[in-house]
């Protein structure tokens, strides 16, 4: 498979993993995750916190792995990380199936399915990490900032994590100067129809330190 030129920030995503084994006990690793679906030869990005923490410069602990699956490997996929994680329990949701702690109810995977633009957009916007000796495909950095956007208004995301993204998108935005805004608002489009001009106007509230209103 053909990749973009890699990343050197790619060691942000062990220093995240690494951060997150002080606090959960038997958590998967991202490494874990990708080497499972690379021996299986699954198409998918690595998404999530995660991957965002390549951008914000500043690493932090999540619980969960969150890989965007090409929809003709899903089922591969559930078989792999089944094979790898026998211990976890499977839920098959309508966007996403969940890896979980029998016992607490954690999820530690989400393998999603790109059944809306912006998730699908991924397969396009992306670029390549290095992490524990596997190149793997990240959301580029618009990407990231437009999957953070498609969080923070979506109904269904319950409103701690909407603030959690909301964070992480003041980071990237801090930490990178230069940002396609032509390119990032056409991503925010395909969130809604006028989701390009919000998304411009967050960057900016973002950048001049005012709070963000989404």
């Amino acid at each position: 498979m053909a990749f973009s030129a890699p990343l050197a920030r790619g060691e942000n995503i062990l220093t995240s993993s690494n951060i997150t084994s002080h606090f959960i006990e038997n958590m998967v690793t991202p490494a874990e995750v990708i080497t499972a679906l690379d021996i299986a030869g699954v198409d998918f990005v690595l998404a999530g916190a995660y991957a965002s923490n390549v951008w914000t410069g500043a690493p932090r602990a999540t619980t969960d792995v969150d890989v965007v699956v090409a929809s003709r490997h899903h089922r591969r996929a559930v078989a792999a990380l089944r094979k790898a994680f026998p211990r976890l329990d499977v839920v098959d949701q309508q966007v996403v199936t969940r890896f979980q702690d029998p016992g607490s109810g954690r999820v530690f995977v989400d393998a999603m399915k790109p059944k809306d633009p912006i998730t699908r957009a991924v397969f396009t916007h992306h670029v390549v990490a290095s992490v524990a000796g596997h190149d793997v495909r990240i959301p580029d950095l618009e990407m990231a900032l437009a999957m953070k956007f498609a969080a923070m208004i979506g109904i269904w995301r319950e409103i701690e994590k909407k603030y959690m993204d909301a964070g992480d998108f003041i980071s990237i935005v801090k930490a990178n100067r230069k940002l396609d805004l032509e390119k990032l608002a056409f991503l925010g489009e395909l969130a809604y129809s006028g989701g390009g001009r919000e998304i411009r106007s967050l960057v900016e509230d973002a950048r001049a330190g005012r709070r963000l209103k989404f």
